[in-house]
């Protein structure tokens, strides 16, 4: 699958038109056709914008590749939109998930 392909996939999970990803993304929906049928591969910045509203990692974008549950620290921890008390919630239940991975292991 490729990268065109894993933004096509995620946009129509959640539901948005090629409209819809222009709008967010401050692109015309022709130029999200044209990254969605790999005509033309996003710009770095494009990239990091594009994971950042559908919700995934560039990482899953650019390989496929889920992170673990680990990986998702620093994210939480670089999140302008959450708050303090928020951030330390979720790096607590990340870690109880990890920790309860690890006994099923």
């Amino acid at each position: 699958m490729s990268i065109g392909d894993r933004i096509k996939k995620r946009r129509q999970e959640l539901g948005w038109t090629q409209s819809r990803l222009a709008e967010v993304l401050g692109v015309t929906p022709q130029h999200v056709s044209i990254v969605e049928q790999d005509k033309r591969a996003p710009s770095l910045s494009s990239l990091a914008r594009l994971a950042e509203e559908l919700g995934v990692t560039i990482d899953f974008l650019v390989t496929g590749k889920e992170t673990s549950i680990t990986d998702s620290i620093p994210a939480i921890k670089a999140d302008k939109k959450l708050s303090l008390d928020s951030k330390n919630s979720l790096i607590t239940l990340v870690g109880q998930l990890h920790k309860l991975n690890d006994l099923e292991k």
